[in-house]
């Protein structure tokens, strides 16, 4: 599946179906990764809120992955030539 989001207000649900779709509850995710309940709670609900470290750890638990994507113009060409993609490793864990 891939998903584009656009704003900030469209990364909680899609946390949210993530996770649902691994069949993790918020606590489990949590564990998993070193965050309480209410942490994930917190990033689901404002995801505004977290760290590009944060949401890249939540992805990695997840399965998914962060790419970025030049948007295109109407005339369908592109407006940058930005595209990276990364991911982090679990065993990078900070307290937040």
């Amino acid at each position: 599946m891939k998903t584009f989001i656009k704003t900030s207000g469209q990364l909680g649900p899609l946390l949210k179906q993530l996770r649902v779709e691994k069949g993790l509850s918020q606590a489990a995710l949590g564990a998993k990764i070193g965050l309480s309940q209410e942490r994930i709670s917190r990033i689901e609900g404002r995801p505004e809120s977290i760290t590009v470290d944060q949401l890249l750890t939540v992805l990695m638990a997840l399965d998914a992955a962060f790419s970025v994507e030049p948007r295109h113009s109407l005339q369908g060409q592109a407006v940058a030539s930005v595209s990276a993609s990364a991911t982090l490793g679990i065993g990078d864990k900070e307290n937040w």
